[in-house]
């Protein structure tokens, strides 16, 4: 059984991306176009830039990626 919500949502999303030439661009800039014209307010923020002083340096077990396994789990059998 098909929900009929689902089916309609589906059936407009090919349809934007048929009239866009499935290019995800041009699907953007059409729904940016439609929110203009429709005159509803919409909010945007400003770009975030990340603070480099807050990252994390990322732990990497070099011998499991090197291995392809993962030895942190013991194997399952």
């Amino acid at each position: 059984m098909t929900d009929p919500i689902v089916a309609e949502i589906r059936a407009t999303r090919e349809r934007i991306a048929e009239e866009s030439g499935c290019d995800i661009h041009a699907i953007a800039e059409a729904a940016r176009k439609r929110q203009q014209v429709s005159g509803v307010r919409t909010v945007s923020r400003p770009k975030r830039v990340p603070d480099a002083s807050l990252a994390k340096p990322a732990s990497v077990d070099r011998g499991s990626v090197q291995s392809g396994t993962d030895t942190s789990s013991p194997a399952v059998g």
